[in-house]
């Protein structure tokens, strides 16, 4: 699905949430390590593509904000500096 959503010209920008909870055993742990590097090599893509990560429940209220304004706006994020050998994701996309 991801691949035709890009074929048709359309942006999938990310905003992954990283939150540690509690779960039933009173150990803290995330579901998905690395979720943000997971949406950079797996999720997102198109022309302007960005990932806003957060891990601090205090990052939510700014990173979403943040996430709508350049959407809405228009813009895009300064390009990151990505190397070559990137290419291969880091994580497992399936």
């Amino acid at each position: 699905m991801r691949d035709d959503v890009l074929a048709a010209g359309i942006t999938i920008n990310g905003l992954p949430i990283m939150l540690k909870r509690d779960n039933n055993f009173g150990m803290f742990g995330m579901q998905f390590e690395h979720l943000d590097i997971y949406y950079e090599d797996c999720v997102i893509g198109g022309p302007g593509a960005f990932v806003i990560g957060i891990k601090e429940r205090s990052q939510f209220k700014d990173a979403t904000r943040t996430k709508l304004v350049v959407e809405i706006a228009g813009r895009t994020p300064q390009p990151r500096i990505v190397p070559a050998q990137a290419k291969v994701p880091r994580v497992f996309c399936s």
